[in-house]
């Protein structure tokens, strides 16, 4: 029984690792401006950029009234 549960566990481990692992951040974002407040459906996509602080500061530089950061 005690064979069972250790071999269990290390299955189960070996799944786990498998299927989250391996995961990176990307390398590149898109970012997409909103100009207008609350107006979702006008936007336009710069990019790429290199990482999520440029993605911010584009926005920022563009004054943005919101902004979104996608991975590429």
């Amino acid at each position: 029984m005690r064979h069972f549960k250790l071999l269990s566990v290390l299955l189960l481990t070996g799944i786990i690792t498998a299927c989250g692992g391996g995961t990176s951040a990307p390398s590149e974002y898109m970012v997409k401006v909103y100009p207008i407040e609350n107006d979702f459906d006008r936007f336009e996509t710069i990019g790429p950029v290199s990482s999520r602080d440029e993605c911010a500061a584009k926005a920022m530089e563009m004054k943005a009234a919101a902004y979104e950061c996608q991975p590429n």
